[in-house]
């Protein structure tokens, strides 16, 4: 009987991957043994199976041969050398496509199989201990972050690892060096300024940790997390850019150079309680004095607060902040850039948290309450810096020979010395007294300042010399980043022998050189936290003469922030912080410049691809300080120039750059991210477009489906595998698989719409309800926000369309009479010309034609939303009572949004919703009142009041 070639290639095919199978398992169980033995035990990773090259080309080949010649499923037991190819597939991610990549290196694999891949990674975790993804990233895509964690740093991803641990390099210690679990979770947080796809991979803190203690070991050290051979390997990936290669050599050295040093054991004494000491996120208090004193606040940067979760970086990012007592509210991201300083209104209460998100979630505030606090009063100390500052004495001690301002609650008295004064100070709920602290106390001023909580010191004074600390009030609290030499004096006009030091719970006993006034010395190994340091001088026979206290904060490493820093000539922040491509040109995000008033700076757009090379770079010149407004008519002037509407739609990432010589500099970097499912479009010669979507996701589920502007309700279903042939018109598409969605505006054929008529939506309301209202407002926020391209005729369309579903719902609530307006407004060149005619159509009783007269008469002071909400909220808020709306103080917003940008009201609590909604189908003159005023406010404002009205 003849023997086919077929059945030799495949038995010879299986017998080698069962060969490959058992010399794995048995390398793979020996990994597994000696990391059990770690504590905690650490697990192995498929990409250690240390295979020869030679032995690893002939699994590869053995690994696609099985797969082109059938199921993986007569594989149940050789399945090892299929997860090595996995995981070395892995190895060469570029954060694109994973299973692309995997296709074209594997003929004839199917997205069928995808499920068995996971599966044996499943199994590798259980029989071989080997590393479980986690992490957002993780738990959305459940099958390629195996792969991908068992690539362990994948190629693209190695030069950001090697940058972090060079810039992180000064705030290792031996004990991170031996905890690989909490040096990954502050790596973690000192990469927030990284690309989304490294930030992503970060997530996986545990395996970020054992990556980074195996490439800081050393090249002649061996390491217990890594096999020498991957270790290498990732070295010599490392070592081919001289830049990353010179970031691990110094990073290691300094890992050399903390490596064996251990801090004392440390713990509070007796169970006590410990006392709560001063954290890098507390604002620091200050005093200002413009005629009379000011309280202000400088805010921290909570950049590091955010990275504890992101849904609490989400809610920083977006929601407004109020501080207690502060004039002014923090608008969305403030708070993720460090220098924003409030004024006081009021002092703030002790009840309250000092700083409250707006839209924050109970769990977000109330860690924010415990991360962000005042010294507790009720005084508060303040130090004279001269004529016109004060900064607050944390420690609430004095010194004598200098000037203080005492603040204390209303309702206290001053202390009873000769020396002290009130002073007027804007804030409420406080008094304010001048300190003029003589140079020698009696004991009775003495035992005044400690009833009133002060205390006094003297003979002794603790400050940072040597290199300039990164903070230092003067008094008691001094912060350094960790790395920087934190060297301190101690100086005394008495006679000490020695000094006793204790920080972070050990004692140091010091000598004192003879005939010296000040004794210096280092503190090294500190961690990052706030630590108290306390001092005390014995003189002869153990006698102690003083004592004195210090807060030392030692701060993780900032990386220096894209948008530059206070103090800095030229500083660029974002709202919302750290934007998306779409966010920033859609006009969801706004650029604000500072600098020196008047002076001229060169602003640079940069369009870069995925490989981060330049597709086009723009400039324009520009007038500092630059407003949000300012920035939105320049976005408009770059959006519209051809050589960015060619270039966007391929483009990854953006890079935007402001510059002056002699100033300063700042940058933005904004980028795609990382998105499951991304449209690409591509036009051809002859302007039509093709739309391709790009599935990253894990599972066969992804639907797509297609929204013509004619009918912009109506959901067409396409095959997502398929291209798409875009219209004339564009139109929408929406792609789904499981949580993720890909929304985007699809670009129009400019030169087939000129000879096309105009564009009519056509959109069909059926009953008088809340739940048909609420459709018609789901279709309005499908397509409001939909992701634009660089394409002014699609946002033209998205704009008709959402004003076509706006006058649907207009006319369904409003009635007939109203439905002729919006019919007469639609088709008018001017819409001001029927300002009347909308006024008389507002209601016919005497009380709703004075509600649309004051409407009308305040138009004009209402072109702004900051304006027209706080203005419609008066008039209409009278005559909620009688409508059945009395107490939700919510309603005259959600009535401007349902009748200017009805899409958001999908956002609003549902029962909420349906409630005030079926209120207003029975009294539509509250809906009328509002579409008045927004379209009037509309037909009087210029072309950007309409783009940022309701």
């Amino acid at each position: 009987m003849a023997l086919l070639v077929v059945d030799v290639a495949s038995s010879s095919t299986y017998e080698l991957l069962h060969h490959f199978h058992d010399a794995l398992a048995s390398h793979y169980s020996d990994l597994r043994a000696a990391r059990a033995k770690l504590e905690p035990a650490s697990p192995v990773f498929a990409l250690e199976h240390d295979l020869p090259p030679d032995d690893l080309d002939l699994l590869k080949g053995a690994v696609r041969n099985a797969i082109k010649l059938g199921h993986l499923s007569r594989y149940q037991r050789a399945w090892l050398p299929f997860v090595v190819y996995a995981a070395e597939v892995g190895y060469g991610y570029v954060g694109d496509e994973y299973w692309t990549t995997f296709t074209s290196l594997t003929p004839r694999w199917t997205s069928q199989e995808r499920s068995t891949v996971r599966d044996w990674f499943v199994q590798f975790h259980r029989d071989f201990g080997g590393a479980h993804p986690s992490g957002a990233w993780a738990d959305h895509f459940t099958i390629i972050a195996w792969p991908i964690t068992h690539a362990v740093l994948p190629t693209y991803l190695q030069r950001n690892l090697a940058k972090l641990l060079f810039e992180f390099s000064g705030a290792l210690t031996s004990d991170l060096l031996d905890d690989p679990e909490a040096l990954g979770v502050r790596l973690a947080r000192r990469a927030s300024n990284y690309t989304e796809r490294f930030r992503i991979f970060c997530q996986n803190t545990a395996l970020v940790g054992q990556v980074a203690v195996a490439l800081l070991s050393g090249e002649s050290e061996p390491t217990p997390f890594l096999s020498a051979s991957t270790l290498a390997r990732i070295v010599d990936g490392l070592s081919t850019e001289s830049q990353a290669r010179n970031w691990l050599k110094s990073a290691r050295a300094s890992a050399r150079r903390v490596r064996g040093f251990r801090s004392g054991e440390r713990g509070p004494a007796g169970g006590a309680t410990p006392k709560r000491l001063p954290r890098a996120t507390d604002p620091r208090l200050f005093l200002r004095k413009d005629g009379v004193w000011t309280a202000y606040a400088e805010l921290p940067d909570l950049t590091v607060v955010g990275l504890e979760g992101q849904e609490i970086y989400g809610q920083l990012r977006t929601s407004r902040a109020t501080v207690s007592g502060a004039a002014r509210p923090i608008p969305p991201s403030g708070l993720l850039y460090p220098g924003q300083e409030v004024s006081f209104a009021s002092w703030p209460r002790p009840d309250q948290p000092f700083l409250r998100l707006d839209r924050g979630d109970p769990r977000t505030n109330s860690f924010l309450a415990t991360q962000c606090v005042i010294t507790k009063g009720p005084w508060w100390l303040f130090r004279r810096q001269g004529t016109g500052l004060a900064i607050e004495v944390k420690g609430k001690f004095v010194r004598p020979g200098h000037q203080y301002l005492l603040v204390g609650v209303e309702t206290l008295t001053a202390p009873p010395v000769p020396w002290c004064a009130e002073v007027a100070i804007t804030a409420r709920g406080v008094r304010a007294f001048d300190l003029w602290v003589p140079p020698h106390l009696k004991e009775t001023d003495e035992e005044a300042l400690l009833a009133t909580g002060l205390s006094v010191v003297s003979h002794v004074a603790i400050r940072p010399v040597g290199t300039v600390a990164s903070a230092w009030d003067g008094e008691g609290e001094v912060e350094w980043v960790a790395g920087e030499p934190a060297i301190l004096g101690i100086r005394s006009d008495l006679v000490p022998k020695r000094a006793r030091v204790v920080v972070a719970d050990t004692a140091y006993f010091l000598d004192w050189t003879a005939d010296e006034p000040e004794l210096l010395f280092t503190l090294e190994g500190l961690p990052v936290g706030t630590h108290e340091l306390s001092v005390a001088l014995f003189g002869n026979g153990e006698r102690q003469l003083a004592s004195g206290a210090l807060v030392v904060t030692i701060r993780d490493p900032q990386v220096r922030a894209e948008g530059a820093t206070i103090g800095e000539g030229i500083r660029m922040l974002a709202n919302p912080a750290r934007p998306t491509l779409a966010e920033l040109w859609d006009e969801r995000a706004a650029i604000a410049i500072d600098g020196p008033p008047g002076t001229g700076a060169d602003l640079s757009v940069a369009l870069l691809d995925d490989k981060a090379a330049p597709l086009v770079n723009l400039r324009r010149s520009v007038h500092l300080p630059l407003g949000e407004a300012d920035w939105r008519t320049i976005a408009r002037s770059v959006r519209t120039d051809q050589r960015f509407v060619e270039a966007y739609d391929n483009s990854e990432s953006c890079i935007i750059s402001v510059s002056r010589d002699g100033i300063g500099f700042a940058t933005l970097t904004s980028e795609r991210g990382f998105q499951p499912l991304r449209w690409r479009l591509t036009r051809s010669h002859d302007g039509d477009v093709i739309a391709k979507l790009v599935d990253r996701t894990d599972g066969g589920t992804t639907s797509l489906d297609f929204y013509n502007v004619d009918t912009p309700l109506t959901a067409v279903r396409k095959n997502p595998a398929e291209v798409l042939s875009v219209p004339p018109r564009g139109g929408l598409v929406i792609a789904r698989a499981g949580d993720s969605v890909a929304a985007a505006m699809l670009p129009t054929n400019p030169t087939a719409l000129l000879h096309m008529p105009s564009a009519s939506p056509v959109v069909p309301a059926s009953s008088r309800t809340p739940k048909e209202v609420l459709r018609l407002a789901e279709g309005h926020r499908r397509w409001i926000h939909a992701e634009l391209p660089a394409d002014a005729f699609a946002a033209y369309q998205q704009r008709l369309v959402g004003d076509a579903i706006a006058r649907a719902i207009g006319t369904l609530i409003g009635g007939s009479h109203w439905a002729a307006i919006e019919l007469a407004v639609a088709g008018a060149r001017d819409a001001a010309d029927h300002l009347e005619a909308m006024q008389a159509a507002v209601g016919v009783s005497t009380e709703q034609k004075a509600v649309a007269s004051t409407i009308a008469y305040s138009l004009y002071r209402w072109l702004k939303p900051e304006e027209l909400l706080p203005g419609f909220h008066g008039v209409i808020s009278p005559h909620l009572t009688r409508h059945g709306l009395d107490g939700r103080r919510s309603v005259p917003r959600f009535l401007l949004m349902l009748a200017g940008r009805p899409g958001y009201i999908t956002e609003w609590d549902p029962s909420e919703a349906a409630t005030i909604l079926d209120r207003v189908l029975l009294s539509p003159v509250l809906y009328r009142a509002a579409r008045f005023a927004v379209l009037g406010t509309r037909a009087l404002n210029d072309a950007e009041g309409v783009e940022r009205s309701f």
